[in-house]
């Protein structure tokens, strides 16, 4: 019989897999059968969602090669149909948080024997990106993160709040960053606080998973740049949601930097920007649109008085934290772009702002504001105000980033330079 090597677990800016030409082996491939104690004895922590769409017979092989790859084994001889180990791969490269940061970067991590002749794998070859030591340091500084995270939870905290929690947790603890060879990890996100959007949809993972929370994370590409890209899936209230933690971190200069543009919501939605890919495991539809976090919080205008309404309230509330950014979301774009003429044709921003600061008793500058809208199937406005007597260094984190117009705007509003 002829054997082929398949190389896989290869992890790039596009997925890859090929395959080159092996020696023959000789023997009788070997049937598998799930019971209760034939699985008992394998490594099941925080096993995929994915994995309880398999087989039993899939989901006995995944175990055994699974448990092999945690305990860091240089081999392992087990006999299933080439297919089943092309699933076993890719959810392991992809979707297990316990074996995807282990993963090389450059070579396989996993390399496996099938017989041409009878599609049957015979073995399979194991490499890492870490020791064993290292493996089992990596896993408790992110057991300990996450344990932080989670401790934060009471018995009355909603799985709605939890779930932005984490959310909000990851974004503020982590910087977007292509460096090092931790940035797809839930450790680079958690622990380094630098990662990619690997490392970001992973944390996210891990921590909602060690929180009961059901989440898988869904591979695809920006549909602007066709670059490759993570995010997640998450289950609340028995439907679906897509959560993006990475592009609700947005790379700006801004202090107050956090977003929910992407936070749960459709499929529907995400594809104006997102394109799912099949990576080779299931991975559930999600068709709801109730929960997004403007609809959760009445953020979302069907009509221009209405978004004034709310822009009114959210100014105030801001104002009374001492915050300085709000967003509200339109539900369609002629209400999203009624409301922008609006706000460029009248004073009716800064006659909200003046009254809003009256309200919280705070000192609003209303000579000037900056605004950020996303008319890209989100029809989003965000609007940036600013405070007597502050100064720019209060809303931006490098004001040598700053252009000279935005200086000059800033500064003829009545903010200080320095």
């Amino acid at each position: 019989m002829n054997m082929k090597k398949i190389l896989s677990f290869l992890l790039c800016a596009v997925i890859a897999f090929g395959a080159v030409s092996g020696t023959v082996l000789q023997g009788t491939p070997l049937d598998i059968s799930v019971t209760a104690e034939a699985a008992s004895s394998y490594n099941k922590t925080m096993l995929p969602y994915c994995y309880y769409k398999l087989t039993d017979e899939e989901k006995l092989a995944y175990l055994k090669v699974r448990t092999a790859f945690i305990d860091h084994k240089a081999s392992l001889e087990i006999s299933v149909p080439t297919e089943t180990m092309d699933k076993i791969s890719a959810i392991m490269r992809d979707a297990d948080v316990m074996t995807n940061f282990n993963f090389p970067f450059e070579n396989g991590g996993l390399d496996y024997y099938y017989y041409e002749d009878t599609g049957l794998t015979e073995s399979v070859e194991f490499d890492y990106n870490f020791t064993k030591k290292s493996c089992d340091t990596i896993i408790k500084k992110a057991d300990e993160a996450a344990d932080k995270v989670i401790s934060k939870f009471t018995d009355k905290t909603s799985k709605y709040a939890k779930i932005k929690y984490i959310h909000d947790y990851i974004i503020n603890k982590s910087v977007y960053s292509t460096e090092g060879n931790t940035g797809n990890s839930i450790y680079g996100a958690l622990v380094k606080g630098s990662a990619k959007c690997d490392g970001y949809s992973h944390a996210f993972h891990y921590i909602c998973e060690k929180a009961g929370i059901r989440v898988v994370t869904v591979f695809g590409e920006t549909t602007d740049s066709d670059d490759y890209h993570a995010w997640n899936k998450v289950y609340y209230n028995k439907k679906w949601y897509n959560v993006d933690v990475t592009w609700d971190d947005p790379d700006n200069n801004l202090v107050e930097n956090k977003d929910y543009r992407y936070f749960m919501i459709s499929d529907k939605v995400m594809s104006a920007d997102h394109n799912q890919i099949d990576m080779g495991y299931y991975v559930p539809a999600a068709n709801a649109d109730d929960a997004d976090y403007y609809t959760k919080y009445g953020l979302c205008a069907k009509t221009v008085s209405e978004a004034k309404d709310i822009l009114s309230e959210e100014i105030y509330q801001a104002a009374k934290d001492g915050k300085s950014s709000v967003t509200v979301r339109f539900s369609s774009k002629p209400v999203y772009d009624d409301a922008i003429k609006r706000f460029e044709d009248t004073s009716d921003l800064f006659d909200i702002l003046e009254k809003a600061g009256k309200r919280a008793g705070a000192k609003i500058l209303t000579d000037g504001v900056n605004y950020y809208n996303d008319e890209d199937g989100m029809y989003i406005l965000t609007v940036y105000f600013y405070y007597k007597g502050t100064a720019l260094s209060d809303y931006y984190v490098d004001i040598s980033q700053l252009s000279r117009d935005d200086v000059d705007f800033l500064t003829g509003i009545g903010l200080k330079s320095t």
